[in-house]
């Protein structure tokens, strides 16, 4: 898959949930789940990049860690592509993303000369979220979010996160996506991060 056309038209929804990751070697990756519409799930699948499904993780940092390493374990694992992540089997249920606003878009084929929607209402391409805002809680730094009043704790609970970016990032590198991408994908384009994530991976890497 190597680009997707869309509809003009956008949708936004309250929340989606996923029950399987399907990947490939390429930049997208294909969700199967559902999508809360006026307070009622219905099925659907949906499209997205890697770049946009770290943003997701991102925003609903209580899911982060569980799906992260689940993605990053197929990707030392895969052997054949497409591959799927069963989510419900690996974490117990499908992972929910509420609290986001979700920009989407009908994939469309191409009839000559005009681009027309298919799969109706079943089949989104997620263009981006956006983190609701929550006017009464400050946003704070996940280091910040961590419930814990001991700074060592909260200092490991960082590095962890660094150390988990960039064993998300090898993943990618594994797939030869290319340096640039891979970092991309992994949310290590800072210079400065990617240097931290790589010392707290060599420091997690040299205690085990």
């Amino acid at each position: 898959m190597n680009k997707v056309n869309t509809t003009t038209a956008i949708t936004q929804v309250q929340a989606i949930s996923i029950g399987q990751i399907i990947m490939d070697d390429s930049n997208y990756l294909t969700l199967w789940g559902q999508a809360l519409l006026d307070e009622v799930w219905y099925p659907c699948d949906f499209v997205t990049t890697y770049e946009v499904m770290n943003t997701m993780l991102r925003f609903s940092q209580d899911k982060h860690d569980a799906v992260q390493m689940t993605i990053v374990k197929k990707l030392e694992d895969m052997r054949r592509t497409p591959d799927i992540i069963d989510l419900e089997a690996e974490l117990g249920g499908a992972v929910v993303f509420d609290h986001l606003v979700f920009h989407m878009r009908r994939p469309c084929l191409q009839q000559e000369d005009n681009w027309e929607a298919y799969a109706d209402e079943e089949c989104y391409y997620i263009e981006r979220v956006i983190q609701m805002p929550v006017p009464t809680v400050p946003t704070l730094p996940p280091a910040a979010r961590y419930n814990s009043n001991d700074a060592n704790e909260k200092m490991e609970y960082c590095i962890q996160m660094l150390h988990d970016a960039y064993n998300l990032y090898l993943g990618f590198i594994e797939l030869e996506l290319g340096e640039n991408a891979a970092r991309v994908m992994a949310a290590l384009e800072d210079d400065n991060k990617f240097s931290m994530a790589y010392y707290a991976w060599q420091l997690y890497t040299s205690n085990t």
